[in-house]
Order: structure tokens, then sequence, then C-alpha cells
């Protein structure tokens, strides 16, 4: 009877330690989540003056109103400035991204970017102030033009 209770106990004690493990997990992957979404959630820099601001090779995000995407991967566009969650304006700017084939899409593919289309593009400011593409959100379907 004592063996059995006992066995019991280190059973309990088996289970509490997994969940406990179980939860520190899901909890490190809460956290690891927040952190990723609040690095997104930073500000496009579709604002003029930023963008004039920027560095070559430094970091950029852009939302763009596509006029041209030609085959040499060149994407042409007028720079949105951001009214609204869903709802941005066209400034004066205009900017060429440069897609490669290392150059992800996403919420989208790359037939989906053509004139009119909007995209949020992340990538490195040039030294002819175009920019290199890392990564291309298509939200053309999501959000509207002013």
């Amino acid at each position: 009877m004592e063996q059995q209770t006992q066995g019991k106990s280190n059973s309990r004690a088996v289970w509490i330690v997994l969940i406990a493990v179980v939860l520190l997990l899901a909890a490190g992957a809460l956290w690891k989540s927040a952190r990723s979404v609040a690095s997104m959630s930073a500000a496009a820099t579709s604002d003029e003056a930023q963008l004039a601001q920027s560095e070559p090779g430094s970091k950029i995000k852009v939302v763009l109103e596509v006029s041209e995407f030609g085959a040499d991967g060149a994407l042409r566009g007028t720079l949105l400035q951001k009214k609204t969650e869903e709802t941005y304006v066209r400034t004066a700017t205009k900017l060429t991204v440069h897609v490669g084939e290392r150059s992800a899409f996403v919420m989208g593919k790359r037939d989906d970017v053509r004139s009119k289309a909007v995209v949020h593009v992340t990538g490195t400011v040039r030294g002819d102030r175009g920019m290199d593409a890392e990564q291309v959100v298509v939200l053309t379907n999501y959000v509207h033009v002013e």
C-alpha cells in the first residue's frame, strides 16, 4: 500500500514538473511573439523628411503606391503617408525599389505587384537614394489611398 502511495506521489511530481515546463515554454513563446509584434509595429518611414535623411546602408520601411514594376526588378512608385490604419495619402516623393530573387513577398506574390498596388517595403537605402527590398508586403486589398 505504501509503495502504491509513493508511486502516485512520484507520478504527481512528474506531471507537475511537466506542466511547469510547458507553461514556461508557452510564456517564452508568448514573450518572443510580443517582442516580434512590437518590432513589426514600428512606423514605416513614409515621411518624406525621414526618407531624405536616411543614410545609405540604413534599414527603412516605406509604403508605396506602385506605378510600374519592370521586368528588371525595379519597382517604381509614390511614397505614401499614413493617415489611419487603413488610409494612406500620396506624397510628392517618387522612389525606386530594387526587388531581387531573395526578396520575400508576404500577403501576396510577385504577380500581385502591378500598377496601383499598395506595398509595404522593408529594405536598405542605396547610394542612389533608391532601396534594395528585403521584404514586400502586399497591402492592396487591406488599405486605400486618398
